[in-house]
Formats: structure tokens, C-alpha cells, sequence
């Protein structure tokens, strides 16, 4: 199986895990670890109920947060090996079975 595509994916982030340690002088020491990741957030908008249930059952396949899976990115068409960042998932109904569900996926690397 795989995600359903989004509605649209709004917001892509790329970030680096660092420490960066501020000194009396002023100075700082600035350390990276591993390389930049990238998330996204990811919009489904006015999906009917067999679409939603669509992205609970890959919620539930990979065990929330758990397992890493691959996703192709509709904005750039690229694959990208990610999991589900939050630990739970949640749908609102909009109307008369049609929901909105937002959910951020992050980059394993």
C-alpha cells in the first residue's frame, strides 16, 4: 500500500541537528550531527471517508512513528524514505463525511 497524495503538501523543511554553545567571551563552539533532514506537512482537505480511512491504514501498517516507509513527494516527484513524526493521528469532519487531516512525515536518513 502507500500514502494517499495529498490535497497539497504545504510546508517542506530542511533542518540540521546542531549545538551551538555561547561563550562568556562572546564567542561560540558549533557542533553538527549527521546530515540535514528533510519533513513535511502534509494537507488532505475535503477527503471522503474511504480516502481517510486510506491514511489511517498506512498510519497503522508502519505503527505510527515506528517503521520508515517510502514516499514519493508530489511537489519534486522525488522518493523519499521517511516516517510519521507524531506519535498519534487525528481527522476532523468537516461535513457529512468529508475530513480534514493534517500530518507531518520526516526524513530518515
Amino acid at each position: 500500500m502507500a500514502l494517499p497524495t495529498p490535497s497539497y503538501v504545504y510546508t517542506e523543511e530542511l533542518g540540521y541537528r546542531e549545538t551551538i554553545l555561547q561563550m562568556e567571551d562572546g564567542g561560540e563552539v558549533r557542533n553538527s550531527y549527521g546530515v540535514a533532514k528533510r519533513s513535511f506537512t502534509l494537507n488532505y482537505d475535503r477527503v471522503t471517508l474511504a480516502q481517510r480511512d486510506a491514511v489511517i491504514t498506512e498510519y497503522d501498517t508502519y505503527l505510527g512513528r515506528r517503521d520508515s516507509f517510502s514516499w514519493v513527494n508530489p511537489n519534486d516527484n522525488v522518493t523519499y524514505t521517511v516516517r510519521f513524526l507524531q506519535g498519534s493521528l487525528s481527522d476532523t469532519e468537516i461535513a457529512y463525511q468529508q475530513y480534514e487531516i493534517t500530518l507531518q512525515l520526516i526524513e530518515v536518513v
